[in-house]
């Protein structure tokens, strides 16, 4: 899969990087692993900023409607989104604001500033990377 992650329980941390093309079900695949080892709760920093995604408006939508829909789950942790420059940055915050959101989402350019939102984040231990 062209997301590579790991899932730190201990620290209740998720780092994720895309390498490679993604698609939909790529990254439906990735949520799924979230909700499947109980870490939906958890800080998640998501960087796609080396990779690319073949996937287009409506399934931004379709990714949004599962957020919003995993927000009946769970209390979701903190999101730190780094979207490749360009349109991926438009993508980014479309998928937050569909996904109802409420505060727990923001979007960076640098995963050192994203690290440190995320650091402030109180629901966890400080992730290291």
């Amino acid at each position: 899969m062209p997301i590579e992650y790991t899932i730190d329980h201990a620290k209740r941390f998720i780092h994720a990087r895309v390498l490679g093309v993604i698609t939909l079900k790529d990254i439906e695949a990735f949520t799924d692993a979230i909700v499947a080892q109980d870490a939906l709760t958890y800080r998640k920093l998501f960087d796609g900023s080396q990779g690319d995604g073949t996937y287009n408006d409506e399934d931004v939508m379709a990714l949004a409607a599962r957020a919003a829909a995993y927000a009946s789950l769970a209390k979701r942790g903190p999101l730190a989104l780094i979207p490749r420059p360009g349109m991926g940055a438009g993508l980014a915050k479309r998928y937050v604001n569909l996904g109802k959101f409420t505060g727990e989402a923001r979007i960076f350019d640098a995963a050192e500033e994203a690290l440190a939102w995320l650091e402030s984040q109180t629901d966890s231990p400080t992730p290291e990377t």
